[in-house]
């Protein structure tokens, strides 16, 4: 006999979905059956427990930045979703595609069991999430199902993507299939393909960029498509003109001489032209004067997917931005029929002394910043606690031989000194930040991006901030129970540091002691053990580093435990 939940299943193998991802719940029990009994058939997705549902949409969340893959997230009903919404507000930020599929109680109430049904069933389950997810339905039939799963599926495919949800009636999942309920064609899930902006506009930039004196790129997500990389690359060096990485993915090499990743305002002050790529906040890109200003600045010109992914309760849109043009188009296909024209034209004198001039300027900031970043660190080299800048030395210093991605930067503070100090010039190498700022992220979405690189011998970093690892140790088991390859490095500074300090400032401002911004943002007075954490869920850990000489031991023996057993592994430094 065949049940709809059976459907379901052979719907995500039809999709090449790999893995399902979930903490069980009584809400979805009939998915959760047809997993794991047609789990032996060829291509049927296997399932990642985890054991919050924080965790679970966090590892579909990174699995999907580290391989472009879905993997689909189960939740169950009411408490599991709220339990979710963090991650899933985190994808939103993050421009992640997510399938969420969440179990609900039955919606025909005479199906209902007593109570357990009553609290675990919501006649709008989505409400909770209609604010950060892209789109959200309720079918109540077989049918109505099946429909939604490949509208779903080809939603979040489409610019700009963003996570979609699905409520999955209990009682329709156990249901016996229905002789006319089938699939319909697998690629009735492809996305729609927005298309490169039309000739008017590619001849209208690259005149731009070649008559402008002193033309910029920005860029922030531009690096959801890896292929857009080579094409600024190229672009960049055809015009001789600097990249402002803002670094919502891996945008472009900060190794290349071009790259601006910090202290922009000078680069960005003697612009007559900026070209913004996908940009989510270009207001605080370009550190905005005063309203009264803005007919001093320079052309602006912006190419993203932005506007088409809005929210009326999140206000992730950030300030608006008075620009000149705005367009949106496929971003690489874009930029690969800008280029063609700018390396049509015809050269002169006068354009290669200005590009010339250009690169020099720009190459001089580049290389200034990046010594004065190298000579801070060195500096701290010697500070009685570890600094965060040459704990973050030491680590990249010591993985340069090897093939490495960096899961999870964990913070602000951590994330700036990786992109100031290692080198970030291979697809892939960097993930990027949470999206949504939502504390938890890190380990789960390192977990799925390490799960992407299981059976290579890639080395996935994660740069675990104390307080983030905090809300989700759990995912600690994950790791173990599928020998998931990830090396978790602690930084621990036993601080909530942001929070520190926010009440440093708070405690300036009103002439007030600062020595109390430890009260409720630090845990100095009962710090956490997280090597005997780790030896309690069964993962190697390679000891506690209080010095860099201690840190580069520990990290010798984690690197060769990794690539020997490909299973997970903890480090802790102390720090700063």
């Amino acid at each position: 006999m065949k049940y709809f939940s059976d459907l379901i299943v052979e719907f995500l193998t039809q999709q090449g979905i790999d893995y399902v991802s979930f903490n069980p719940g009584a809400s979805f029990r009939g998915v959760h059956d047809s997993l794991v009994n047609l789990r032996e058939q060829k291509n049927t997705p296997q399932i990642i427990m985890s054991c919050h549902e924080e965790i679970s949409v966090a590892i579909a969340h990174g699995y999907y930045k580290a391989c472009g893959k879905h993997m689909v997230v189960l939740v169950h009903a009411n408490i599991g979703l709220q339990h979710a919404s963090m991650a899933i507000f985190n994808a939103w930020c993050d421009r992640v595609p997510l399938l969420v599929l969440g179990g609900n109680g039955p919606l025909d109430a005479s199906k209902r069991r007593p109570w357990i049904d009553w609290i675990h069933t919501s006649q709008g389950i989505d409400s909770m999430l209609q604010g950060f997810t892209k789109w959200t339905d309720l079918p109540i039939s077989q049918k109505a199902t099946i429909e939604s799963l490949y509208r779903g599926l080809r939603l979040m495919n489409t610019e700009a993507k963003g996570p979609v949800f699905i409520s999955l009636d209990a009682a329709v999942q156990e249901e016996k299939l229905g002789d006319d309920v089938i699939l319909y064609p697998a690629e009735t899930t492809l996305g729609s393909v927005l298309p490169a902006i039309d000739d008017s506009f590619a001849e209208f930039i690259a005149h731009k960029l070649l008559s402008s004196s002193f033309p910029i790129l920005i860029v922030d997500f531009s690096g959801k498509d890896s292929a857009t990389v080579e094409t600024l690359i190229m672009l960049a060096d055809e015009l001789g003109i600097a990249v402002v990485d803002r670094g919502g993915r891996y945008n472009f090499p900060n190794t290349h001489s071009l790259s601006i990743v910090d202290e922009a305002e000078d680069i960005i002050n003697s612009s007559d032209f900026i070209l913004a790529l996908e940009v989510q906040d270009l207001w605080g890109a370009l550190n905005c004067p005063a309203p009264d200003a803005f007919n001093q600045q320079p052309y602006i010109a912006t190419l993203s997917s932005n506007d088409m992914l809005m929210s009326s309760s999140v206000t992730d849109y950030q300030h608006l931005m008075p620009v000149n043009l705005s367009l949106h188009a496929h971003l690489n296909h874009s930029l690969q029929k800008i280029l063609k024209i700018i390396t049509k034209r015809q050269t002169n004198s006068s354009f290669d002394s200005m590009r010339a001039n250009r690169i020099g300027k720009i190459k001089y900031q580049h290389d200034v910043a990046r010594t004065k970043w190298l000579d801070f660190q060195v500096s701290h080299r010697d500070d009685d606690v570890i600094h965060v800048s040459s704990a973050l030395a030491t680590i990249h210093d010591n993985l340069k031989s090897y093939n490495w991605i960096v899961t999870n930067t964990g913070s602000v503070t951590i994330d700036a000194w990786v992109k100031k100090l290692w080198d970030l010039d291979r697809e892939g190498c960097y993930l990027g930040l949470s999206g949504g700022a939502g504390l938890g992220y890190g380990l789960g979405a390192s977990i799925g991006a390490a799960l992407a690189h299981k059976d290579d011998d890639t080395i996935c970093i994660n740069l675990q901030s104390d307080g983030d690892f905090l809300y989700t140790p759990s995912g600690l088991w994950t790791l173990s129970q599928y020998d998931i390859p990830l090396l978790t490095i602690v930084m621990n500074n036993q601080l909530y540091l942001n929070s520190k300090q926010h009440a440093e400032i708070i405690a300036l401002a009103r002439k007030r002691d600062q020595v109390n911004s430890d009260v409720a943002t630090s845990f100095h007075e009962n710090p956490v053990d997280f090597l005997a954490l780790a030896d309690s869920f069964n993962i190697y850990n390679a000891g506690k580093a209080n010095t860099l000489k201690a840190l580069e031991s520990s990290l010798e023996n984690a690197i060769d435990y990794i690539l020997t057993h490909r299973k997970p592994c903890l480090v802790e430094v102390i720090m700063q």
